[in-house]
């Protein structure tokens, strides 16, 4: 690996002001805007309050208060510039953030209609998201839903191998800005695990997926 990891806040604040046209520019091939507008469509009838993991910018947001414009949103994401963007996006929306790792999030019991990630959750192990999964499964409401667009390693040999790059490079994963996507059918066991009943792909383009759980 040639180039040097930056921690993921730093990655992301050093990058907030050209995020939304890199990003949506390099996952052309992998959904582009469709993986930011396809959340509002999974989400239920009468959604109202969502928790949003990683929520950056805030791109997926826009659809959601077309579809729901009484909803509540919390984001929560390590980077406080990508959430002066998010405000500037959704002003006048009910959105509140939170500058933290979701993985230090307290999660109430039975508080949120839905809990989404978008493009997010690539970063981090089977057993760190095993441990997020069952906090929101826990957080999530009676018949709410997990929803998470995310791109995915194609087989388990190319999952595998991403890890091992990142332990060469003596690293954990989640401390820096590294991809170890999992491939959907892993993440859809750990979902199981978690304690959701039902999972399914719901859309892809590409590599990128929409996974809902319930």
């Amino acid at each position: 690996m040639n180039e040097q990891l930056e921690p993921m806040a730093q990655f992301f604040n050093d990058r907030s002001e050209i995020y939304d046209e890199a990003h949506l520019g390099h996952l052309k091939h992998d959904g582009g805007m469709a993986s930011k507008d396809i959340v509002a469509l999974h989400l239920p009838e009468g959604t109202r309050d969502i928790l949003d993991l990683g929520c950056g910018t805030g791109l997926e947001l826009p659809a959601i208060f077309v579809r729901f414009p009484q909803a509540k949103v919390l984001g929560i994401d390590l980077a406080q510039d990508m959430l002066n963007l998010l405000h500037e996006r959704c002003v006048g929306l009910a959105v509140q953030t939170r500058c933290m790792s979701y993985f230090d999030y307290d999660f109430p019991p039975a508080q949120f209609d839905a809990v989404i990630s978008v493009m997010s959750l690539h970063h981090f192990s089977p057993a760190q998201k095993l441990q997020l999964f069952t906090q929101v499964r826990g957080t999530l409401r009676p018949g709410g839903v997990f929803i998470n667009c995310d791109y995915y390693a194609k087989t388990a040999r190319d999952e595998r191998a991403n890890f091992a790059k990142l332990a060469r490079e003596h690293q954990q994963p989640g401390e820096t800005h590294f991809d170890t996507p999992l491939t959907a059918r892993h993440e859809m066991r750990l979902l199981r695990q978690a304690g959701f009943a039902r999972t399914e792909v719901a859309w892809q383009q590409g590599n990128a997926k929409l996974v809902c759980a319930t």
